[in-house]
C-alpha cells in the first residue's frame, strides 16, 4: 500500500468518523454500529502497512505505537460493545482522529500528496454524459491549465491546499488577500453541518449559489440522494479544481443534480427573482464576484435568508401564542385609516428635530407608533393612535416594559415576541404575513389579507397602511442610516452607533452623504419598490428631515406635510 493510498484511506476514515460522532450526539445507534464496523474493517489493512514499514513514521519521534493504537482500538471496541456511545464518540474525537491526522502529517512531511488524476477522470467521464457543453469547456480549460501550469505562466487566482484531515481546501486571492472556501481543519465535517442546516425534510427542490469544491453538494446528496439540486457557478477555474480534487462522479450521475456555469450571472438573477424559498448561498463564494452590483444583491438575499432560518424556531413558539390573544385583525381597522392622513412615526436619530410637532396633531391624522418611539411619544404628550410591534426576540420588549396598561391599540405581527400579545392591556389587532406558513394557513382559514413586512416594523407599517387606504403617509424618523453617527432618537434605544467609518455611505436628506448598513439598505430598497406598485394611489411622504435619502419617497418637512393636511382637510 502506497503512502498515497494510507493517505487517502485516512482522509475517508475520518470523514466516516465525523459521521460517527454525530450519530453518537444524536441517538442514531443503528448508524453507529454499521458505520464503526466499516471504518474498522477499512483500517485493518492500513493499519498492518503502517505497521510493516515503522521506520518511516518514527524516524523523528515516536508518531506510532503499535501497543497504544491497539490499546485505543480495544477502549473503542468495548465502549461500542457496552453500548457506551457516549464514550465512544469521546474516545473517537480525541484519539483516533488525531492518530490519522499524525500520520498524515508525516507522510505531508516526508512525500509530496497530489490529488487523484482518477479523481478527475471519473468526474469528466460521468459529466461527459450529464452535461456535454461544460465538459467540452472544462476540457479545453484542463488543457490550457496544464500547459500554462508546466510554463510557469499559470495566473489562476484559486489554490487547492492540504488541511489536517486530509481532504483539499481551495484558497482564493483579491485585492484584500487570501480566502478560503472550506474549512482548513476538516472540510467535510464543516460541509456536514453545512447540510444539516440546509436540509428540510419535505423539501425536494434546491438550488446552490456557490460550488466551492463542492463538499456543501455532496453532504445535502447523502441526506436525500432524490434530491432536484441545481448549483449554479460563474468561475470555470472553480469548478476545474472541485472536479480536480473531490470525487463527484456519483453525485453526477444522479439524475436530479447539475451543475450550471453561469458567467454572466443570467441564469441565477433569474432564479433569484422567482424561487422563494431552499435557494442557499455559499457565502465564501461571494467574494470572488467581481460585479459589485450582483454582489450586494447575492450579499442581501443571504442576510435575509440567514434571518429567517435564525427565528424559524422562535416564530413557532410566538405565533402559536400569538394566535391565542388577539380581539381583532388589522383588517378591522380599516375604517380607522381610510381616508386618514397617517403619519409613521420611527426611532431615527433625526426624529429629535421633528416630533415636537405632533403635539399639533390634526384633526385626520393618524399617528402610529413604531414600539421603538412609543415610550417617548408618550412621555412628550402625543396622542398616539396605533402602536406596532414586529421584532421576534424579548429584548425588544424593554420598549413598552411599564406601558402594558396604555389603552393605545397595538398591531402585532404573527411572529412578534409573545410577552407582547399575552402583557398588553389595549385593544390587540394581529397581522398575518406573506412568506410565513403558519400565518398563512390562518389568514387562508379566515379570509384575511397577508401583508409584507419588508423586515423591520417600519417598512410592515408602511404596507398595512396601504392596504388600508389611507389618504396619506409620512414617515418621521426613518433615517435607515446613522445620522451624526447615532443609531436612535433619544429615549427611544440604543443612541450611540458603533463604528461607521467602513459602512456604505449614501446620499443624504439634505445634501451630502451618511453612513448606512447593509440591512438599511434592504429596508431601503424595499420601499422604493413597494411604492412604485399600482396599489399606492396615495401619496408617500418621507419627513424624516435627514438620514438617508429613499427613492419613490418625496421629500418634504413634517410642518409643510401637516400644513397640506390641513389645507385639504
Amino acid at each position: 500500500m502506497t503512502k498515497q493510498q494510507i493517505y487517502n484511506i485516512s482522509t475517508q476514515l475520518q470523514e466516516h468518523i465525523h459521521r460517527i460522532i454525530y450519530a453518537c450526539h444524536t441517538q442514531n445507534y443503528d448508524c453507529v454500529v454499521r458505520l464503526f464496523g466499516q471504518v474498522t474493517g477499512s483500517m485493518m489493512p492500513m493499519l498492518e502497512a503502517v505497521f510493516s514499514d515503522l521506520t518511516y513514521y518514527n524516524r523523528d519521534m515516536e508518531f506510532v505505537s503499535q501497543e497504544g493504537v491497539g490499546a485505543s482500538l480495544q477502549d473503542m471496541l468495548s465502549a461500542q460493545e457496552n453500548q457506551d456511545y457516549v464514550l465512544l464518540a469521546d474516545l473517537l474525537e480525541l484519539q483516533l482522529i488525531p492518530f490519522l491526522q499524525s500520520l498524515q502529517s508525516v507522510i505531508r512531511s516526508y512525500d509530496v500528496i497530489c490529488t487523484d488524476p482518477n479523481v478527475w477522470i471519473n468526474n469528466m467521464a460521468a459529466l461527459e454524459k450529464k452535461d456535454a457543453v461544460l465538459w467540452k469547456q472544462l476540457k479545453a480549460y484542463h488543457e490550457r491549465y496544464e500547459k500554462e501550469s508546466e510554463a510557469g505562466t499559470w495566473q489562476g487566482m484559486h489554490r487547492l491546499e492540504d488541511t489536517n484531515s486530509g481532504a483539499f481546501t481551495m484558497s482564493g486571492q483579491d485585492e484584500q488577500g487570501m480566502y478560503y472556501y472550506h474549512s482548513n481543519v476538516a472540510p467535510m465535517a464543516e460541509a456536514a453541518d453545512f447540510a444539516r442546516y440546509y436540509y428540510r425534510a419535505g423539501s425536494e427542490n434546491y438550488v446552490i449559489w456557490g460550488m466551492g469544491l463542492g463538499y456543501h453538494v455532496r453532504e445535502l446528496l447523502l441526506l436525500d440522494e432524490g434530491l432536484v439540486l441545481t448549483v449554479y457557478e460563474n468561475d470555470l477555474d472553480i469548478i476545474y479544481h472541485c472536479l480536480s480534487a473531490v470525487d463527484m462522479s456519483y453525485f453526477l450521475a444522479l439524475p436530479g443534480f447539475s451543475i450550471v456555469y453561469d458567467p454572466d450571472f443570467q441564469k441565477i438573477i433569474g432564479t433569484l427573482s422567482n424561487i422563494q424559498e431552499n435557494l442557499i448561498i455559499h457565502h465564501p463564494s461571494l467574494r470572488h464576484i467581481q460585479d459589485e452590483r450582483i454582489r450586494e444583491q447575492m450579499e442581501m438575499f443571504f442576510i435575509r435568508d440567514s434571518g429567517k432560518r435564525n427565528v424559524a424556531a422562535l416564530f413557532e413558539s410566538n405565533s402559536r401564542e400569538n394566535f391565542r390573544q388577539y380581539d381583532g385583525y388589522v383588517d378591522g381597522l380599516r375604517e380607522s385609516f381610510e381616508g386618514k392622513d397617517v403619519v409613521i412615526v420611527a426611532a431615527g436619530p433625526s426624529l429629535d428635530k421633528n416630533v415636537e410637532l405632533l403635539k399639533e396633531k390634526k384633526p385626520n391624522m393618524v399617528i402610529l407608533s413604531v414600539e421603538t418611539a412609543f415610550r417617548k411619544l408618550l412621555s412628550l404628550g402625543i396622542d398616539v393612535d396605533y402602536m406596532i410591534v414586529t421584532d421576534a426576540n424579548s429584548r425588544i420588549y424593554s420598549h413598552i416594559k411599564g406601558l402594558e396598561d396604555s389603552q393605545v391599540p397595538m398591531l402585532y405581527l404573527a411572529t412578534a415576541y409573545k410577552g407582547y400579545s399575552q402583557n398588553y392591556q389595549g385593544k390587540k389587532y394581529l397581522i398575518c404575513q406573506n412568506g410565513y406558513d403558519r400565518a398563512e394557513e390562518l389568514a387562508a382559514k379566515k379570509g384575511w389579507h397577508l401583508y409584507e413586512t419588508g423586515g423591520s416594523v417600519s417598512t410592515t407599517a408602511l404596507d398595512v397602511c396601504i392596504y388600508l387606504n389611507s389618504k396619506s403617509i409620512a414617515f418621521i424618523g426613518l433615517d435607515l442610516a446613522y445620522t451624526d453617527n447615532l443609531a436612535h432618537a433619544a429615549g427611544t434605544a440604543r443612541r450611540m452607533a458603533g463604528e461607521t467609518a467602513d459602512m456604505q455611505q449614501v446620499s443624504a436628506i439634505g445634501g451630502g452623504t451618511v453612513p448606512t448598513s447593509r440591512l438599511f439598505i434592504i429596508y431601503n430598497k424595499w420601499i422604493e419598490k413597494r411604492v412604485k406598485k399600482e396599489d399606492v394611489v396615495m401619496p408617500v411622504y418621507d419627513a424624516t428631515e435627514g438620514g438617508a435619502i429613499v427613492p419613490g419617497l418625496q421629500v418634504t418637512t413634517l410642518e409643510e406635510w401637516m400644513r397640506t393636511v390641513t389645507s385639504e382637510d
